[in-house]
């Protein structure tokens, strides 16, 4: 008899892979544009961002989202600044 497959736990392993294209996006994003947070980022240099992202990026890679949860920290830190 062989034991069925069952990854408990798989979670764990995400979170990683999550955190780890997190780091790696904003590592690059903050030493091609010379900023020491990505909170620095003017609104064209994140629009740059997100543009390449779009032509770059296939969108189910995990680079995909730690770009959009790179873009959501700069947001949060910054407001909407098409209010202003």
């Amino acid at each position: 008899m062989t034991n069925k497959f069952d990854w408990q736990r798989m979670y764990k392993a995400e979170e990683h892979i999550e955190r780890e294209a997190y780091s790696a996006v904003e590592h690059e994003i903050c030493t091609q544009l010379d900023v020491e947070d990505v909170s620095n980022l003017t609104q064209e240099q994140m629009d740059q961002v997100m543009e390449w992202r779009e032509e770059n990026v296939n969108e189910y890679s995990p680079m995909y989202g730690a770009f959009q949860d790179v873009y959501n920290v700069w947001e949060n830190e910054n407001g909407d600044e098409s209010d202003e």
